[in-house]
C-alpha cells in the first residue's frame, strides 16, 4: 500500500489535529505517524504519514484522539513529539475511540 504525507499545523489544538486525522483516515487511509519538520514558510510543523487502505479494515479504527496524557489501562497507537498550539510537546500520544 502507497503512504503519503500531509501538513498538520503546529498552531492547532490536539482536539484540532484529531480531527484533521480523522478527516483524512475518513478518505481510505490510516495514521502511521507524524514528525516534527520545518514547513517551506520555515515555521515549526508537523509532518503525518498516511497509509492509503484499499479495503475495510477487519476491525474497525476507531476514531483517532491526539493526548498528552495515558490513563491507567490505556495502549496508545502512537507514541512521540508534535508541535502543538506553537509549543513543542515532548509526549503526545494517538488513542482510538
Amino acid at each position: 500500500m502507497d503512504t503519503y504525507f500531509r501538513e498538520l499545523p503546529g498552531s492547532m489544538s490536539l482536539a484540532d489535529q484529531s480531527l484533521a486525522i480523522r478527516g483524512e483516515e475518513s478518505k481510505a487511509a490510516r495514521f502511521l505517524n507524524s514528525k516534527i519538520w520545518v514547513n517551506a514558510q520555515h515555521q515549526l510543523s508537523n509532518l503525518v504519514e498516511f497509509e492509503e487502505i484499499n479495503d475495510a479494515p477487519a476491525t474497525p479504527l476507531g476514531k483517532p484522539k491526539l493526548s498528552k496524557t495515558l490513563a491507567a489501562g490505556q495502549t496508545p497507537q502512537w507514541t512521540g513529539q508534535m508541535i502543538v498550539q506553537g509549543k513543542a510537546e515532548e509526549t503526545v500520544f494517538l488513542l482510538r475511540q
